[in-house]
């Protein structure tokens, strides 16, 4: 009996010096390795309860761009407009409105772009008219041409050359343009290259 009374208090002994070493520190207590370390904030500061301090940044001034200047259309030549940056006519025909170009006047490297401003509706029925393709004529047939759209042929009776009419067989609600083309050149005549007063000469 001696020997038993004198292991429970051995157990209960050890037991008691557990308890005050993790109290103390000395051994890590449960679920420690679980938690892992706490983030570390900027510049290796590490908050109480494991959050990152946020850290200064620096305050770089906004870099505002500016937007390209739209060219300024000529009123009597459509499809021409004055640069902004060096006052001259530039041509931007076929090019569309809104288009970023750059100023033929200077170099690559300077980027001086502006934009193509748009036409008003006189300005683009009158550059459109201007701009009108050709009609071709048609052989054999005088005062008929092709149109050089979807080349039917059109009657072109009593028109100039080098007048621009509407187009009679474009789709209906469009309007298209072609321009009568020049006279056609004169077929020769192969008796005319016989030089005259020169006869062949008869067989005997």
């Amino acid at each position: 009996m001696k020997g038993m009374w004198m292991a429970a208090i051995l157990l209960g002994a050890l037991g008691s010096c557990e308890r005050k070493e993790q109290a103390s520190g000395t051994t890590p207590p449960p679920g420690a390795e679980k938690q892992g370390i706490a983030a570390a904030g900027p510049g290796g500061e590490q908050g109480t309860s494991g959050e990152a301090k946020p850290g200064k940044t620096s305050e770089r001034p906004v870099l505002v761009k500016k937007k390209p200047p739209v060219a300024e259309p000529v009123a009597d030549k459509p499809g021409f407009v004055k640069s902004p940056f060096s006052g001259e006519i530039i041509d931007v025909r076929g090019i569309p409105a809104g288009t970023l170009v750059a100023d033929p006047m200077f170099p690559a490297e300077e980027k001086k772009h502006f934009r193509v401003p748009e036409l008003s509706p006189e300005a683009a029925d009158l550059l459109e008219r201007e701009s009108a393709p050709e009609g071709k004529p048609v052989p054999g047939k005088p005062g008929f041409i092709f149109s050089p759209y979807d080349n039917k042929i059109i009657d072109a009776t009593g028109l100039k050359p080098g007048e621009i009419v509407a187009d009679p067989t474009a789709p209906a609600g469009k309007v298209r343009y072609i321009k009568v083309p020049g006279e056609s050149p004169a077929i020769l005549d192969p008796t005319k290259l016989i030089e005259p007063g020169i006869k062949e000469s008869e067989e005997p």
